[in-house]
């Protein structure tokens, strides 16, 4: 005899497979499955828990659980602003700015950017959206030295590569990225809905202009559930 918790889960992945249950719908809660298949909490946390492993499933801390919607897919030989590659997915992306104040820079993150220690810098903290879900937190560091009007831009709008180019007339070159991995601290895990200790994706990029200048130094934190990155390699 199957286990109950291979029948509920059995029964929402089916519902899923059919598009009974289409990407970011809301399953039905605990509640009504405990009552619909006379079983314990325990139980359908079990089952939700594996649909959640396999990726079928998402858990969002405060609103409940939703079908998967597909990741979105970043290539690492292609430089694009994370904007522009939402919008050539076909999603809709939107920016909330945390936090912006003027900092001193210490050795470690003046040699990032090529700047004297303890020089100026604009940080910047950005909570970033796709089609209204939260998908990474990005803290971005801007030398002052290099463009005093970086402090006017517009930090709530989507493409800061944009209005570095359009506004400050500065040219994008090229960018050195890194990826590794985290954990959610509980500041990060109250931004992403995520739960404390949940891993993320780390991403570190280094943006370059002409001359090979450094404009901008980003750390990310991305939920790994909705954002895939892939490279293509040759031989």
């Amino acid at each position: 005899m199957k286990p109950k918790y291979l029948e509920i889960k059995d029964y929402l992945s089916n519902k899923i497979k059919k598009g009974i249950l289409k990407a970011g719908d809301k399953i039905p809660s605990e509640r009504e499955l405990m009552e619909l298949f006379n079983v314990s909490r325990m139980t359908v946390r079990q089952a939700i828990d594996r649909l959640v492993n396999e990726g079928l499933l998402v858990k969002m801390v405060g609103k409940g659980t939703f079908v998967t919607k597909e990741k979105l897919n970043t290539r690492l030989n292609i430089l694009k602003s994370f904007t522009e590659e939402i919008i050539a997915s076909g999603h809709k992306t939107s920016a909330k700015l945390l936090s912006k104040r003027e900092i001193k820079a210490d050795p470690e993150l003046a040699k990032k950017l090529k700047i004297p220690e303890y020089s100026s810098v604009l940080k910047v903290d950005r909570l970033r959206l796709v089609d209204g879900l939260e998908m990474s937190v990005n803290t971005s560091y801007f030398p002052m030295i290099r463009a005093f009007m970086l402090e006017e831009l517009d930090f709530s709008a989507t493409s800061i590569y944009h209005q570095i180019e359009k506004e400050l007339g500065l040219m994008i070159e090229k960018a050195v990225e890194t990826i590794s991995a985290t954990a959610a601290d509980r500041r990060i895990s109250g931004l992403l809905r995520v739960k404390v200790g949940t891993p993320l994706l780390k991403i570190t990029r280094l943006t370059i202009i002409s001359n090979n200048i450094p404009i901008e130094y980003m750390e990310g934190l991305f939920r790994p559930d909705r954002y895939l990155v892939s490279q293509e390699l040759y031989r």
